[in-house]
Formats: C-alpha cells, structure tokens, sequence
C-alpha cells in the first residue's frame, strides 16, 4: 500500500452546509482529473477508466447529492443547479488544500526538490473536468460559471436539454416535453420501475429490462432525484453568447446508436462551442463510458 496520501480509493470528507457526508472518492497521483458520474448512477460508473488513469493521474469521482449514500439535496421544490455546484467546488478546494499540504511538506522533507504547491482558481494549475449525461450537464455549468481553473472538459452525452431553447430548435424541445410529461405522469401514477422509462429513453428501447434486479430496485428510491434532475437540465439555462465566449478545450463525445436527442444536443454544442472537438463511439448508445469504456478513455488521454 502506497504512502500518498493521494493514492487511495476509499472516500473523503468534504465540508459541505456544514456537514460532512464523503461526496467525493479519490485514487492515483499525478496531473487532476475530476469526474461526475450521472442521473440513476454512482462513482463506479467511471470505475473502468480510473483503473486505467490512476497511474498517472489524481482521480477524483464526484458523488452527487442523493446518490451513492449522500443525503438528498435541499431544494426539491425549487431545483438549482448551485445546489451541485457547491459541492463540486468544494471538494476542488479540499482536494486543493490536501494537495498543498502535501506538496508544502515534500518540500520541507526534500528541500533539494522544491516543487510548486498544487492550488486552484488562484493559480496557473488547473483540472481535467469530465461528465457523463446529467453529469455533464453539471460539469458544462460549472465550466458556464467560471468558479474553478479547468484545463479541459471532456462531456459524454451530456443532458443539457436547455441547449435546445438556446439555439431554438422547437421540435426537439418538443419531444423533450413530450417524454417529460410521461414520465412525470408514471410518477404520480406511482407506476412500478417507472425509473426504466428514463433507461430507455436515453439508452434505447429494452435497455433497462435486462438489468440485474439488485440494480432495478436500486434505481427506484432515485426517482425523485432524476426528476429533479429533468427540471435542472430544463433551467440550467444559458444563452448562445454565454457558449460561444467558452474558450476551454472541449471534447464532446456520443454513440453512434444514442437517442438522436443526445445526438442533436452534441451536434449544437459542437456549433455554439469554440474550441471543441466532436467524436463519435460506433456502436454505442447512452451509458457508453461503461460499454465502451476503451474507446472512451482514448479520447480522454488524446491530446487537444
């Protein structure tokens, strides 16, 4: 077992409304890269790209409010996305501290090697800023707010159905609105494994039913979390000058066999964002970080 304290997977504590759930897991050492997993998922969702990266880099795996055992947010009957955001800058700026400290007693045990203290928004050190679905729709608001030094942002199918007002693309809006409605409908119908309408919306029809059962029912307490989620991903808006002024090297990413409205958000992204660079993963759909974890940790460890 490694010494660096850095070097670890197991959960930290991060200060948060003054408490102290763990929101965030870290592993590895080297150049920082933090990840947001999505809606109806956990941290194990970037588990088979971490394995890969944690050799050469500091891995650290954001837990959103309400999953992975951390207490349901706030603010259910007004949904805001500082909610997330919060606690992404926080766990940033714990990790920051650590990481100084670290760097500040290295510096005293090896005064022959000085190195330079890892910090955050102050200084020319950034991170690597990466999110799946909802967690992209965080990670880009983050990006959007301009709170953290990110060096680059990588987005896997995010669900920033708010694109779709912004460049006013009214059909897509509608199916949007269309599916949220159902869907809402099957919540308050309090029909059963409703959670495997979102599955297959966004992974293809027949997707959550070969699910595990253990996963299934573990989805269910999260429903009114991903309805939440629906609510941000529709308010968390910004306009096409906020977009087009995003200079961070951006990589947007989506399956080839996806919901043509993860394609389309990917698509006008692509057109609004200046500095990016689209992919396509053949063969994939939605929940492609985990199917088709090789191919997306090439794209993550490709040069901008």
């Amino acid at each position: 077992m490694s010494n660096n304290k850095h070097d670890k997977s197991e959960a930290n504590a991060a200060n948060v409304n003054n408490t102290t759930p763990c929101y965030y897991e870290q592993q590895g050492s080297g150049s920082p890269i933090v990840f947001i997993h999505g809606s109806y998922a956990t941290t194990s969702t970037w588990k088979k790209i971490i394995q890969q990266l944690a050799s050469t880099h500091h891995c650290i795996s954001i837990k959103l409010p309400g999953h992975g055992g951390m207490p349901d947010p706030a603010d259910f009957s007004a949904p805001n996305i500082e909610t997330e955001l919060a606690i992404v800058e926080s766990v940033i700026a714990e990790v920051c501290e650590q990481r100084a400290q670290t760097n500040q007693h290295d510096q005293y045990e090896h005064s022959n090697q000085l190195k330079q203290p890892y910090q955050c928004k102050q200084s020319k050190q950034t991170i690597q800023l990466i999110g799946h679905s909802f967690g992209g729709v965080v990670a880009l608001a983050l990006a959007l707010k301009g709170s953290v030094n990110i060096r680059a942002l990588t987005l896997f199918e995010p669900v920033t159905t708010w694109v779709f007002t912004a460049v006013g693309d009214d059909d897509m809006t509608t199916q949007v609105n269309k599916f949220i409605q159902g869907y809402r409908q099957g919540i308050r119908n309090n029909e059963p494994y409703v959670c495997g309408q979102v599955i297959d919306f966004w992974g293809g029809e027949g997707a959550f039913e070969p699910l595990p059962d253990f996963i299934k029912d573990g989805m269910v307490p999260l429903t009114e979390n991903n309805n939440r989620h629906w609510t941000l991903c529709e308010n968390t808006y910004h306009d096409r000058s906020a977009l087009q002024a995003l200079t961070i090297p951006t990589k947007l990413v989506c399956g080839s066999a996806s919901n043509p409205i993860a394609q389309a958000i990917v698509s006008h992204l692509s057109h609004e964002l200046p500095n990016n660079k689209r992919y396509t993963i053949t063969g994939a759909s939605h929940f492609l970080v985990t199917s088709h974890a090789s191919e997306c940790l090439a794209i993550i460890n490709e040069s901008a």
